[in-house]
């Protein structure tokens, strides 16, 4: 639906409407107008609706950058990443306040503050929960060892299980190195060759020195 054309329409019908307005007169064209008039009042609670919505999605979007989360774990990576997967674009900002202003607009022009947000969210929430350590970050390191430790196809359906998200947590954690540009395939290879590793070094480990 083309709302500009829609809106040029409906406005040069007003003019017309309004000039000739004194002159109309026959009960068609009476029905026609009521039914136009209760139609329009509908479409009219609907834009307010979709407007008001759209408002409060670019406010939340704004406050959540604005959050002491964004302070604390927001990074230009992040920021890139969230735009590739989110609008399919790519951010050109080598700095993180402009790469910020950069975001906000692209998100806005493609009208997708609401998959924004929620990227965001879980973002930070990855990011403070692999940042707690403690019990979760011991769990992960256990998870790793032991996905080292499967044969191929037992690791295979092990990572099917997992999401991307989940992915990076264990490679985080466990230390192995990638960027936003790392996909799924490669993130498994990596984890699948340093899991081994570890699960080989953990049985070393194991293994009673001779007296």
């Amino acid at each position: 639906m083309n709302y500009s054309d829609l809106a040029t329409r409906l406005s040069q019908l007003g003019e017309r409407l309004a000039k000739q307005s004194d002159k109309l007169e026959g009960q068609n064209l009476g029905r026609s107008a009521a039914k136009l008039a209760s139609q329009l009042a509908r479409f009219e609670e609907q834009l307010e609706s979709h407007l008001a919505s759209r408002k409060s999605g670019e406010l939340l979007l704004e406050s959540l950058l604005r959050s002491p989360a964004s302070k604390r774990h927001l990074t230009i990576g992040l920021l890139k990443r969230g735009v590739r997967e989110i609008c399919a674009k790519r951010l050109k900002s080598a700095d993180l306040s402009g790469a910020k202003r950069e975001f906000i607009e692209l998100i806005h022009a493609t009208r997708k503050q609401d998959l924004a947000v929620e990227f965001l969210k879980e973002a930070f929430a990855d990011a403070a929960h692999v940042e707690s350590g403690g019990k979760d970050k011991a769990l992960l390191q256990r998870e790793f060892v032991h996905l080292g430790q499967l044969l191929e196809d037992d690791f295979a359906v092990q990572i099917a299980a997992r999401t991307i998200t989940e992915l990076r947590r264990v490679a985080t954690v466990n230390g192995i190195r990638f960027t936003d540009k790392t996909n799924r395939q490669r993130l498994t290879t990596l984890i699948r060759r340093y899991a081994q590793r570890a699960a080989l070094n953990v049985a070393a480990a194991r293994v009673p020195s001779p007296n």
